[in-house]
């Protein structure tokens, strides 16, 4: 591909990591107050951590993102959610995002 969404209206913030399983690239929910924890499967994620250390994870909250996937994913407005293995998945009950690009095993989107 020619052409690059990364660094689109990129937001990222500090959260305190709750357990563990909170790794780079594993998307994660709000588990309290100030703290997010891995998602399981079918949950809906609040972003993607794009850096752990220390009991923190900076978490990107908004902006162009690529995951993996085992499922085929269109372009355009897909309902997306958490999946196994640090993953994500078509799902109906996870929330709306915009797939821009989506290949083999990856799919980015914007948070």
């Amino acid at each position: 591909m020619n052409i690059n969404f990364s660094g689109y209206n990129e937001n990222v913030v500090t959260f305190e990591v709750d357990g563990s399983g909170v790794t780079m690239g594993t998307p994660v929910k709000m588990s309290s107050s100030g703290t997010v924890s891995a998602c399981a499967s079918g949950d809906n994620m609040v972003g993607v951590a794009v850096n752990v250390r220390n009991g923190y994870a900076a978490v990107q909250l908004s902006g162009y993102i690529e995951m993996p996937t085992d499922d085929t994913i269109s372009v355009g407005y897909q309902t997306l959610a958490a999946s196994s293995d640090g993953k994500v998945e078509a799902s109906a009950s996870g929330r709306e995002y915009l797939v821009v690009t989506s290949s083999s095993g990856i799919v980015g989107f914007i948070l």
